[in-house]
């Protein structure tokens, strides 16, 4: 239990089919007894978390330049302590606003403007981790690549502000490079990498301090979201996850970054993703409980030593469920 029982409201936005870690953040407030409401943001009443959380709230679209303001008087309104968004498109323009909700009393647990362009861009994600040291794919000038008679292939093509995994093409030769490059919106060229992807979520608190490293292998992946998954603590996975946490600087509460373990050992990374992942539920199951620390640190309490708080071995398998509703959305 947390030592003071002040009401802790948490506003999360486009809630959409979020349910389960909604539900995480339900049961956190209850086994800390601390009195508060889980709020939910969303454009359409049809979205399953909307019938999930304690109180939901119609909005309007993203690019609506009534969003933050429509945002801020809902936080003032429901007393909200803590807002946190669950997809990138609102995230830079929370970033930027960030001391506008402060203001207010609510705490925007959202990275700083740099990290959020920095993982919004392929393009500039690729050049934090070369100039770390990090090891990541190389990228290709298309044009350069349909010039050349050496380019190998496969290649890998996606847009450099892309998320889901939508328009991701495997180019397997010039001809489909010739073609894709007018297919894929905005498109960035890689190099292809083969091996077991995992997800890592990483954990910081609101000083921007890494404290926990959950590594997930992916099993199945459905959608651009995984599926399938299981904690599993690889030493080389594990120890180069920790090099990234701690060289991004003005992250704040549950983000995750992305790579592959290649047959000869070496961990490269792909993506960086400052809010929570998809599969972030598997990690809070198995005992990483980031909604207990974000409520602990709301109230100026340390979670302590969290660093290996989790177990291993522990699967993410899941299935279709359904939310019924009765009357008019």
């Amino acid at each position: 239990m947390v030592k003071n029982h002040t009401a802790c409201n948490i506003l999360f936005t486009s809630i959409g089919r979020r349910v389960a870690l909604i539900r995480h953040f339900q049961q956190t407030l209850k086994a800390l007894g601390v009195q508060g409401k889980v709020i939910g943001v969303d454009i359409t009443r049809d979205a399953p978390a909307f019938h999930v959380v304690d109180k939901a709230f119609s909005i309007c679209r993203i690019d609506d330049p009534r969003y933050i303001d429509t945002l801020l008087d809902i936080c003032a309104q429901e007393n909200v302590a803590l807002l946190i968004p669950l997809i990138d498109t609102d995230l830079l323009l929370l970033a930027y606003n960030r001391d506008r909700f402060a203001d207010i009393g609510a705490n925007a647990v959202i990275s700083d403007p740099l990290v959020v362009e920095r993982a919004l861009n392929k393009y500039k994600t690729h050049d934090f981790f070369v100039s770390h040291g990090i090891d990541t794919p190389r990228i290709f000038d298309i044009h350069a690549a349909l010039a050349s008679e050496a380019q190998q292939y496969p290649l890998f093509m996606k847009p450099h502000d892309g998320n889901a995994s939508k328009g991701i093409v495997k180019i397997r030769s010039r001809n489909e490079l010739a073609f894709f490059k007018d297919y894929v919106p905005r498109p960035l060229l890689q190099e292809y990498v083969e091996g077991t992807e995992y997800t890592l979520d990483i954990f910081y608190d609101f000083a921007c301090t890494p404290r926990c490293v959950v590594p997930r292998k992916r099993i199945e992946v459905r959608s651009g979201e995984v599926s399938k998954a299981v904690i599993e603590k690889h030493p080389a996975v594990l120890a180069q996850g920790w090099r990234v946490a701690e060289s991004l600087e003005g992250c704040r509460g549950c983000i995750n970054v992305q790579c592959f373990l290649t047959a000869d050992g070496a961990v490269r990374f792909v993506e960086i993703n400052p809010r929570f992942g998809g599969g972030a539920p598997l990690s809070i199951h198995a005992g990483a409980d980031f909604p207990r620390w974000l409520v602990q640190l709301s109230y100026g309490e340390d979670p302590g030593d969290v660093r290996n708080c989790y177990r291993e071995h522990v699967y993410m398998l899941r299935y279709d469920d359904a939310v019924f509703v009765e009357g008019t959305l």
